[in-house]
C-alpha cells in the first residue's frame, strides 16, 4: 500500500512560481486565523521554493547568457582602488620636496616597473590578463621592489594586494553559475512539492469536520491551491504548454525550463497523480 501524499492528494506537480503564489496566499490567510503551525510550514516552504527558483534560473544560465561574474567583478573593483592606493601613496612622498631631492628619482624607479603606461592601462585590462598584470606587480612588490615597500611604507596595501590576487584567481577560476547538476535542481522541485501537499495536509488535520464551518475554513485555507491546481489541469486539457506564473503578481510568465538534458530523462509522475507532460 503506498501511504505517500503524492498518492493520497491527487494534485498536479506545480511550477516553482505556481508554489510561490499559493502558498504566500495560504500564509496570508494562515495568519488572520492565527493558525502558526501552519504559517510556520508556510514560511519553510517559501524559503525553500525562493532558493529552488534562484537555482532553476541558474541552471537556465541566465548569468552566463550575460556573461557576468558577479564575484570578479567584485574583488577587481577592490583590486582597482588598491592598484590606485599604491600609486597615490608613493606619489604623495614627493609633496613638499624641493626639486632636486632624490625622492622624485626614487619615485619614479619604483613606479615605472610597476605601472609602465598608468594604473588605468592596467585596471581596464580584461580580468583575466589584470590578474596576470597584478600577479607580476605582486612579484616585484615582495622581491626587488621589497626595500623600497619598506621605505615608502607600503607593506599594508601589498599585503592586501596579494591577498585580492588570491581571491581573485579563485573567483575567475570557479565553475560558471549556470553549471548546476538537473539532479539538484529536480531534487528542489519535489521537495517544494512535497512541502505544498504537507501543507494539504495539515489545513486537512486542522479543518477535517464535515460540518458546514469545517468545510468553509477548510477551502478558505485550500483555494489559493486549489485555483493554480485547476489553472494547470486547464492547460493540459487544452494541450497547451504549462507556463510559470509571477510568484508576486500571479500573471503567467515563462517558465525556467523544466526537463533535463536531451541525455538525461525528465522526472516520471508520482504514484496516483493525473498524468502530466513535462512543463515548457
Amino acid at each position: 500500500m503506498d501511504g505517500t501524499l503524492e498518492s493520497i492528494f491527487n494534485l498536479y506537480v506545480f511550477t516553482t512560481g505556481r508554489r510561490l503564489f499559493a502558498l504566500r496566499q495560504v500564509r496570508a490567510i494562515a495568519k488572520v486565523q492565527r493558525f502558526t503551525e501552519l504559517v510556520k510550514h508556510c514560511d519553510v516552504a517559501i524559503e525553500h521554493d525562493l532558493a529552488t527558483r534562484a537555482m532553476e534560473r541558474r541552471w537556465a544560465g541566465e548569468p552566463a547568457a550575460t556573461g557576468a561574474n558577479p564575484a570578479a567583478q567584485r574583488i577587481d573593483v577592490l583590486v582597482d582602488r588598491t592598484l590606485g592606493a599604491i600609486r597615490d601613496h608613493v606619489v604623495a612622498q614627493t609633496q613638499g620636496a624641493a626639486p632636486d631631492d632624490p625622492v622624485h628619482k626614487e619615485v619614479a624607479a619604483f613606479l615605472k616597473p610597476i605601472f609602465p603606461v598608468s594604473v588605468q592601462a592596467i585596471t581596464s585590462l580584461p580580468y583575466i590578463d589584470e590578474l596576470a598584470a597584478v600577479d607580476d606587480i605582486a612579484a616585484l612588490l615582495k622581491g626587488e621592489l621589497a626595500p623600497a615597500v619598506r621605505e615608502f611604507g607600503l607593506g599594508r596595501l601589498v599585503t592586501r594586494l596579494a591577498d585580492l590576487a588570491v581571491q581573485y584567481r579563485e573567483a575567475l577560476e570557479a565553475p560558471p553559475p549556470s553549471l548546476i547538476d538537473w539532479g539538484r535542481v529536480r531534487a528542489a522541485r519535489a521537495e517544494g512539492q512535497g512541502l505544498l501537499l504537507e501543507a494539504v495536509a495539515i489545513i486537512l488535520g486542522k479543518h477535517h469536520e464535515r460540518t458546514r464551518e469545517g468545510t468553509e475554513a477548510r477551502l478558505a485555507l485550500l483555494a489559493p491551491i486549489l485555483q493554480q491546481d485547476e489553472a494547470i489541469g486547464q492547460y493540459l486539457r487544452s494541450r497547451r504548454a504549462i507556463a510559470d506564473v509571477n510568484p508576486e503578481t500571479g500573471e503567467d510568465e515563462p517558465a525556467a525550463p523544466t526537463s533535463a538534458p536531451a541525455a538525461t530523462p525528465p522526472p516520471a509522475a508520482a504514484p496516483g497523480a493525473p498524468e502530466q507532460p513535462p512543463i515548457a
